[in-house]
């Protein structure tokens, strides 16, 4: 074997050594944080590609939720109309139909927020409808209770 094949070998024998390596740490630090407890909460999001003129953001806080609707053209102000429904354990807690936003832009988004409470499973449907009636957005949020103890698969 000449020196060049030596190196090369050498080369792929510490990749794969840096890698079992590198996957040895992963597993052990995702093994720590299961074995140190947690809260797991999973959300389920839907949308339609409609236009998709707008960007949602969703902020989930212990008593309370934001949700935005952003504009995906940083440079555009748009005026729209929102129909939503918020549901907590498939109650409608609040909802609006046609609710008019002037002068929505990057920086002035649609902002909606919503009270939470431990143990309830909320949905949110959105619409977002320009003065004509064009679909620009359509999508919807399902948040399940949070669970405690290590009741994930990963």
């Amino acid at each position: 074997m000449n020196n060049l094949t030596k190196v090369l070998i050498a080369i792929f024998l510490i990749i794969i050594a840096a890698g079992i390596i590198l996957a040895g740490i992963n597993f052990y630090a995702v093994d720590e944080y299961l074995d140190d407890g947690y809260a797991e909460q999973e959300v389920t999001v839907w949308g339609n590609d409609s236009l998709d003129a707008f960007v949602s953001e969703s902020e989930n806080y212990e008593e309370h939720f934001v949700f935005s609707y952003i504009p995906r053209d940083p440079n555009a102000t748009l005026d729209c109309y929102m129909i939503y429904e918020f549901k907590q354990d498939g109650i409608t807690l609040e909802s609006a139909d046609k609710k008019l936003y002037e002068g929505v832009t990057a920086s002035d988004p649609i902002v909606l927020e919503f009270p939470r409470v431990e143990d309830s499973t909320y949905e949110l449907d959105v619409t977002i409808e320009d003065t004509y009636g064009v679909i620009l957005h359509k999508s919807g949020m399902k948040v399940y209770p949070q669970k405690e103890g290590n009741e994930s698969e990963v």
